[in-house]
């Protein structure tokens, strides 16, 4: 009886597991999304969506080789996450007029403000 219950609980805690892993590869948008999304918000010109595509797709290989680094300083490894957005948000501005700046700097405070949000619910506050 003890070994079916455990072997249950097992295959339940696994299912629940692949299911939280699912949802989090479903919230990370990919390069192109992510391009695509701000091409229609911003009304970018198909240079500016191409230039912008190519800062994502470095972005995110920056991203997954620090995550795949195995770093346990986990406070370095978001310092330098930081960085990369940073570096990230200064080549996108580059990129563009002076209306869609202040449209991305709009979006960049609702992003802002969501994650705020986030963390206090997921904090209990």
């Amino acid at each position: 009886m003890k070994k079916t219950t455990l072997m249950l609980f097992v295959f339940s805690l696994l299912i629940v597991l692949s299911l939280c892993s699912a949802q989090a590869q479903r919230m990370q948008l990919s390069a192109e999304q992510r391009a695509q999304r701000l091409k229609d918000t911003l009304a970018l010109s198909d240079d500016q969506y191409g230039k912008l595509l190519t800062i994502f797709q470095e972005m995110d290989k920056k991203r997954q080789e620090l995550i795949s680094s195995g770093s346990d300083d986990r406070e370095a490894r978001m310092q330098a996450m930081r960085s990369l957005s940073d570096s990230t948000d200064t080549k996108i501005e580059a990129l563009l007029t002076a209306d869609q700046k202040t449209k991305y700097e709009d979006i960049k405070k609702q992003r802002m403000e969501r994650m705020q949000n986030f963390r206090r619910r997921s904090q209990g506050e």
